[in-house]
């Protein structure tokens, strides 16, 4: 690949102008994970590297960021990287052994946040922003390149517990007995985000999203503390002009997305998507297929996403996505037929 970086402008791709409500040739799709174990060529890639070489050497992120759009021709790309890429920048020593990503020396005390270090993007993880650039120069104008993060909350998760977890009961008892501590680490971590999707859009990315995969886990009123405030803090901070920003708080109800500020909210399988939209307007929704459906019969999965397209019929801030991601056992057949579905699916997409 050419290290040559290319001006380029994706403001009247489909993604961009149904992320803002604008005239689109048809209903944009692409796949959280699109760029994952379920297709071949990522795993002779992944063969011949560490999950972690795969996300910080720019031409192997560039690489994997660019097989779905030439095996599927998704309407925008995703830069291949992890949420918890820029926290050993901030003093966390991140491992990715198998069975998930763990945290050698986790947050356990107040002292342990005070010493988490703000984050210089370039100096930090320059390689994810030169995967970003030579991803942009492979695509050109042609389909938009999402940057991405995790929330402040889903990361704290992570620093917290040191490992996944069902409840992450340790979380929320550690921000139960050391509020202060916990306002401290949310506020670094929201810090660290803004910088990193600044430094990504900086180096060509043309949307961004936010990921707040463990929000569904929180009470209102917790959301409402913990998730929320750094999620409109980070929209507000990165808002640029045609410049999506979306956000994924996974389980949680769409009326507590209130407030927020994004211009897209992807929604799980769960969640009625015109009930959402209705109550969301002016933002619009991006979702939400169950990807549990690409397991079955190809026919089935088309006659799911059918069913959602004609439920969003004259509903224009639209995106058809998945529910959550793509697993690895999803035959790559089943995702070309509903890409195709989704795309042979006009209705409502011009107004």
């Amino acid at each position: 690949m050419s290290t040559q970086t290319t001006e380029t402008t994706t403001a009247t791709h489909p993604f961009i102008e149904a992320c803002f409500g604008r005239p689109h040739a048809h209903v944009p799709v692409w796949m959280m994970r699109q760029a994952g174990r379920f297709l071949p060529e990522y795993r002779e890639v992944r063969s011949k590297h560490s999950f972690m070489e795969m996300c910080l050497e720019p031409e192997v992120a560039a690489e994997v960021t660019l097989q779905p759009i030439r095996r599927f021709g998704m309407d925008a790309a995703i830069i291949f990287s992890d949420i918890l890429v820029f926290l050993p920048a901030m003093g966390l020593n991140v491992i990715f052994p198998e069975g998930g990503p763990r945290i050698e020396n986790k947050i356990e005390s107040a002292a342990d946040v005070e010493r988490l270090a703000p984050i210089v993007p370039a100096e930090a993880i320059p390689q994810v922003y030169e995967a970003i650039k030579l991803t942009v120069n492979e695509l050109a104008d042609k389909t938009p390149l999402i940057g991405f993060c995790g929330a402040p909350f889903t990361l704290s998760c992570y620093a917290i517990e040191g490992k996944g977890s069902k409840d992450w009961s340790y979380t929320k008892a550690f921000m139960y007995r050391n509020p202060e501590a916990a306002v401290m680490l949310l506020n670094k971590l929201a810090d660290a985000s803004i910088a990193h999707l600044n430094a990504q859009l900086d180096a060509g990315a043309s949307a961004v999203q936010i990921f707040d995969s463990w929000a569904g886990v929180l009470s209102r009123d917790d959301f409402e503390a913990w998730g929320k405030p750094y999620l409109s803090r980070i929209v507000t901070s990165v808002r640029r002009p045609d410049v999506p920003v979306i956000v994924f708080a996974r389980g949680v109800p769409f009326e507590w997305l209130h407030g927020i500020g994004a211009d897209m909210y992807n929604l799980d399988w769960r969640t009625s998507l015109p009930a959402a939209y209705q109550s969301l307007v002016p933002a619009g929704v991006q979702g939400n297929l169950d990807p549990a459906f690409l397991l079955g019969p190809p026919e089935r999965a088309v006659a799911e996403t059918r069913r959602i397209l004609e439920s969003m019929n004259d509903m224009t801030r639209f995106v058809f996505n998945l529910g959550h991601g793509v697993l690895p056992p999803t035959p790559p057949e089943t995702v070309q037929a509903v890409v195709e579905a989704v795309h042979a699916h006009s209705s409502g997409a011009t107004a």
